[in-house]
C-alpha cells in the first residue's frame, strides 16, 4: 500500500497529517519511509495522549485499548494511556433533543418526570445529563454524540489504512497492528450500541447477587432502566456517593458495621469470582468508577469494558495463577503457551521460554508477599511472551488491568495490601466449594456424553462387521523410514565387502601354502593385495561414517 494511498483524496486524512505533524514530524516520517525498528519510535507518552485527544474519539478508544496491552507497551505508557481521556466541547441542547426523540418515540419531557438540560460530562462517544423519573427516581440518561457513527466509520476505515502501512515497517512487523486495530473498532463498535451496556450491567448484576463474598447486597451495579434505554439512549440509576479512597467513604464503611479491611476482601473476592468461575468480569474497577453510598455500598460503575474467558481459558488462566505463586515454572511454561499459542508457522523455545520465566519468578518472589507488585509481574510475564512469539489474546491484557486497578485500590486502602497473599485462600475457598465446574460445563459433559453413548454402539459395529467382511485396511505411515532403509544398505553394502576381503584373503593364504607354481604364488600374491587394499578402502568407509554421525 503506497502512502498516498492513505492521505490523498480525504480531509479526514489530511487533517489526521496535519495533528501528527505538529507533534511529531520524526515519527510520521520515519513510518512513511518505512525505518527500521532502530529508526522507528513512538512519541512520548504525554505527546502521544495529546496526539490521540485531539485526533479523536476512535483514537482515544486505541490509547485506551493500548493500555490494556502491558504484553507491547512500557510502564511509562501504560500509565499515561490509563488516564486518557477525551477533550471534547459539549453538543448544544438543540443538536441533542431531536436524536433524544427518536430514540424515546416520545418528547423527552414526556418520558421524564424532570430532564436537566445542561450535561454534568461529555466523552468522545456520548454525553451524560441527570434526570427523575416519574416517581421521582433520581436517573442518569447517557445519549451518544450526533454524527458520531459516521464519524467512527470514516476514521475506522483510515485506521486499517494506517495499521496496514504500518505493519510494513520493522517495528510494525513485530506486532499485529492490523488486528489490534480490528479490536479497537470492534470495542468502539459496541460504546456505540448503549444496548450492550445494559447488557453487561445485567449480567454483572445477576453475578453480584449470587456472589458468596459479597453479604447483604454491599457491592453492585446500578439499576437499568429498560424501558427507556435503547441503542442510542441508556437510562441508569443515579448513584450518589463517594470516591471509594475518599475519607468520606472510609466513613461510611465504618458507620455500617463494615471496615475497610471487609470491604477490601469482599470487593477482591468478588472479582476472583468474576475471574475464575463466571468468566465476565469488570475490566475497569478504577477508584472513579468505586462509589461508597452513605450505607457502606460500594457501587461498581461504567460496565461498558468487560472481559469475558471462555470456560477452557479461564480454567487455564487459574491453573496458571497458581503455578506461578506456587514458582512451578515448568507447569506455568506448558499453561502459558496454552493460553497465548503462537501464530501458525512460529516455533517457540520452550527451554528457553521456561528459564527466563524462572528467573522471572524467582526475581519476583524473592522478596516478601507485602512487597510483590503483582499486576506488574503479570506485565512483565506477557512482555515476556510478547518476546518469545506467543501472541497474547487481548481479554488477558484486561485481565492484567483489571487487576492492576484492584491492587492500586487495596494498596491505597490498606498499605499491608498483598493481592498475591489475599488471593490465595480466596481460590482455595472456591475449591473447596467445587465452585469451579459451572453448570454449562456439567451441560457440556452431558451433552458429549450422550453423544459418546449414541454414536460409539454404531461405530462399533461397523468395526466389527469390517473385521468379519476382510474389509478393514490399515494404513500406517512411519516416519524416518527411508533413512533407516538407507542405512540397512549401506550396512550390508560394507557386510558383503567384508565378507569378500575375507575371502581373499582366505583364498590368497590356501593357494600362497599350497601353490608349487610361479603362476599361482602371483595370483596369491596380487588376491593378498586385492585384500589389502579393499580392507584399506573399508575402514576409512567406517571411519567417515562413525565421525559424520558423531557431528
Amino acid at each position: 500500500m503506497s502512502v498516498l494511498s492513505v492521505f490523498d483524496g480525504s480531509a479526514r486524512a489530511l487533517e489526521i497529517a496535519r495533528v501528527v505533524t505538529r507533534y511529531e514530524w520524526s515519527f510520521l516520517s520515519q513510518l512513511l519511509n518505512r525505518g527500521d525498528a532502530a529508526e522507528t519510535r513512538l512519541p512520548q507518552p504525554q505527546v502521544l495522549c495529546q496526539i490521540l485527544i485531539e485526533l479523536g474519539p476512535v483514537y482515544v478508544k486505541l490509547g485506551q485499548l493500548l493500555s490494556t496491552r502491558p504484553d507491547l507497551l512500557a510502564k511509562d505508557y501504560i500509565d499515561a494511556l490509563s488516564s486518557l481521556q477525551a477533550d471534547v466541547p459539549v453538543e448544544p441542547w438543540e443538536q441533542i433533543e431531536p436524536l433524544m426523540r427518536e430514540a424515546l418515540g416520545q418528547e423527552v419531557d414526556q418520558a421524564f418526570g424532570h430532564f436537566e438540560r445542561e450535561p454534568i460530562a461529555a466523552g468522545s462517544i456520548g454525553q451524560v445529563y441527570r434526570a427523575t423519573l416519574h416517581d421521582n427516581t433520581p436517573v442518569a440518561v447517557k445519549v451518544l454524540r450526533p454524527g458520531i457513527e459516521q464519524l467512527v466509520q470514516e476514521d475506522g476505515r483510515l485506521l486499517r489504512k494506517i495499521a496496514s502501512l504500518a505493519s510494513a515497517t520493522a517495528l510494525g512487523a513485530s506486532y499485529d497492528l492490523e488486528g489490534l486495530a480490528d479490536q479497537v473498532l470492534q470495542a468502539i463498535g459496541r460504546e456505540l450500541d448503549f444496548r450492550v451496556e445494559a447488557g453487561n450491567t445485567l449480567k454483572l448484576q445477576g453475578i453480584l447477587g449470587r456472589s458468596k463474598f459479597v453479604p447483604n447486597g454491599s457491592l453492585k451495579v446500578p439499576n437499568v432502566v429498560p424501558a427507556l434505554s435503547s441503542q442510542r439512549v441508556l437510562v441508569l440509576e443515579w448513584i450518589d456517593g463517594h470516591n471509594i479512597l475518599g475519607e468520606e467513604a472510609k466513613a461510611a464503611l465504618t458507620q455500617h458495621g463494615s471496615s475497610v479491611d471487609a470491604a477490601t476482601k469482599a470487593l477482591l473476592g468478588a472479582f476472583v469470582e468474576q475471574y475464575f468461575v463466571e468468566g465476565f468480569f469488570h475490566a475497569d474497577p478504577h477508584p472513579g468508577n468505586l462509589k461508597v453510598d452513605g450505607d457502606g455500598v460500594i457501587t461498581l460503575l461504567d460496565e461498558g469494558m468487560v472481559g469475558m474467558f471462555d470456560p477452557r481459558s479461564r480454567t487455564t488462566l487459574l491453573d496458571l495463577v497458581l503455578a506461578l505463586i506456587n514458582q512451578d515454572g515448568a507447569r506455568a511454561t506448558d499453561l502459558l503457551v496454552q493460553l497465548a499459542p503462537p501464530p501458525a508457522g512460529v516455533k517457540v523455545d520452550r527451554r528457553q521460554l521456561q528459564s527466563q520465566l524462572q528467573q522471572l519468578i524467582a526475581s519476583s518472589f524473592s522478596k516478601p508477599l507485602q512487597e510483590l507488585n503483582f499486576a506488574i509481574f503479570l506485565a512483565e510475564l506477557l512482555q515476556l511472551a510478547n518476546k518469545v512469539g506467543l501472541r497474547v489474546p487481548g481479554t488477558i491484557g484486561l485481565f492484567v488491568k483489571s487487576v492492576t486497578n484492584l491492587e492500586g485500590v487495596g494498596g491505597s486502602l490498606n498499605p499491608n495490601f498483598s493481592f498475591t497473599a489475599e488471593m490465595q485462600p480466596l481460590v482455595g475457598q472456591l475449591l473447596s466449594d467445587s465452585m469451579l465446574l459451572p453448570k454449562e460445563r456439567m451441560m457440556q459433559f452431558g451433552l458429549d456424553l450422550r453423544s459418546f453413548s449414541i454414536d460409539a454402539p454404531r461405530q462399533l459395529s461397523q468395526l466389527l462387521r469390517r473385521f468379519s467382511s476382510d474389509e478393514l485396511v490399515f494404513s500406517l505411515q512411519l516416519e524416518g523410514l527411508e533413512a533407516l532403509r538407507t542405512s540397512l544398505e549401506r550396512l550390508s553394502q560394507r557386510v558383503s565387502l567384508a565378507i569378500l576381503v575375507a575371502s581373499l584373503l582366505l583364498s590368497a593364504t590356501l593357494m600362497a601354502s599350497l601353490a608349487q607354481q610361479e603362476l599361482l604364488r602371483t595370483v596369491s600374491e596380487g588376491l593378498f593385495i586385492s585384500a589389502t587394499l579393499f580392507g584399506l578402502w573399508l575402514i576409512v568407509s567406517l571411519l567417515r561414517s562413525g565421525r559424520s554421525g558423531r557431528t
